[in-house]
């Protein structure tokens, strides 16, 4: 047993060193022999007697040897050779139409490489619709996601060193202008400094909120909240920002019972973030629009601003970290690009999705969150409010 099992083992591995096409060539081959075997048994045990039977059938009685000796010869003239030729020919188009159709798995070989050294492959040209176009086709959309990808990861890096170079740059020439003598350090010139810092600091928060967003289902408090109450807290807070930019909001709810279970500060977060690049991109004397619905079983809040719009090509990236629609667009007007993609990692989380449409009105940008029912004592749940517009309107309704 020992020793079939080592004859054995010692088989496969040489079955396995002979390559996906030799061994569909050598299966073909042996298909091939057998066919050729069970002919020629067939025509020995079958053939033979139908022949005697025929020749008797037609009036003319051969003799036993001498029918077996000229059915021996044709056999030998005729049907040897042509099974011979056919058997070659079987063998030839077998590699052939193996060879054809692995063409497609040794360029997806080389592409894999070529993505292992870190190069971008060229295209896997196929026009095969069967399981190896469809291997050929998925390699070719993952080099395309990994092209995508190290593209990312280069222009987070020139953003991020983009980001720190500035205000770096304008606090060393601050310091050493001071240390100098050149520039007199005046509360002014101090107030500046420290300007440079909270843009750095800012960065920071940043970064270090993208990070923490992307673990944050690991590290989430929740329970059931009534959107509509947290959206109007939320709004409230961005009130001296609208002011200082002349804007005003509202808010439209036309179900009042539209509870999510989710993390109270996450989401109030998400809805942060989203109003902050509403107000950032809004019209100056404009309405930021805030609009609950529910969706089947979600419930999508839309945030619509009246300004700037985002074309098509740019509208599916705008969730990306450091993705501006508008890469000229310095810090002060356009952030760093990491707000929305926090707001998606924190959707997320949470089993929802985000999205975002453009047109001649605005940007609207949107996210959704299941639904849950209400807990059976809703009065422990923050109650629902009236679409309001201002702090002050906010406070006449209270």
């Amino acid at each position: 047993m020992t020793t079939g099992r080592r004859v054995g083992a010692a088989f496969m591995r040489r079955w396995r060193a002979l390559g996906l096409r030799w061994q569909l060539v050598v299966l073909n081959v042996v298909v091939i022999a057998v066919t050729v075997v069970l002919i020629i048994v067939l025509m020995h045990n079958i053939a033979q007697q139908e022949f005697m039977v025929i020749m008797h059938a037609a009036g003319q009685p051969v003799d036993p040897a001498a029918g077996q000796r000229a059915y021996d010869a044709a056999v030998e003239a005729q049907i040897y050779p042509t099974i011979a030729v056919a058997a070659i020919i079987a063998v030839g188009l077998s590699f052939v139409a193996v060879t054809l159709a692995l063409r497609p798995l040794t360029a997806v070989r080389e592409a894999t490489r070529q993505m292992a050294r870190g190069d971008a492959p060229a295209p896997i040209a196929t026009s095969r619709r069967d399981e190896i176009g469809g291997v050929a086709d998925s390699v070719n959309e993952l080099a395309q996601s990994l092209q995508r990808l190290e593209e990312l990861r280069r222009q987070v890096t020139n953003d991020v060193a983009h980001e720190l170079r500035t205000p770096l740059h304008n606090l060393l020439g601050l310091i050493e202008g001071m240390r100098d003598g050149i520039i007199p350090a005046s509360p002014a010139r101090l107030q500046q400094a420290h300007t440079e810092l909270d843009r750095l600091i800012a960065l920071v928060e940043d970064l270090r909120g993208l990070a923490d967003a992307q673990l944050a289902s690991d590290r989430m408090s929740r329970q059931p909240l009534h959107l509509e109450t947290l959206v109007r807290d939320v709004v409230l807070g961005f009130d001296a920002s609208l002011q200082q930019h002349d804007l005003s909001w509202r808010i439209e709810a036309a179900d009042d019972s539209l509870v999510v279970v989710g993390d109270a500060g996450r989401l109030g977060q998400v809805i942060g973030n989203v109003v902050d690049n509403a107000v950032r991109c809004a019209r100056t004397g404009s309405t930021i629009t805030l609009t609950l619905t529910r969706r089947g079983e979600s419930v999508r809040l839309a945030v619509h601003d009246v300004g700037e719009t985002i074309d098509d090509g740019s509208l599916p990236h705008i969730f990306e970290r450091f993705f501006r629609a508008d890469p000229s667009r310095a810090r002060g007007s356009g952030g760093a690009g990491i707000g929305l993609a926090i707001v998606k990692e924190l959707v997320a989380a949470h089993g929802g999705r985000v999205g975002a449409e453009s047109d001649a009105r605005g940007v609207t940008v949107w996210f959704e969150l299941p639904l849950r029912a209400p807990e059976p004592h809703p009065a422990t749940l923050p109650g629902p409010t009236r679409s309001i517009a201002t702090l002050d309107d906010a406070a006449t309704q209270a």
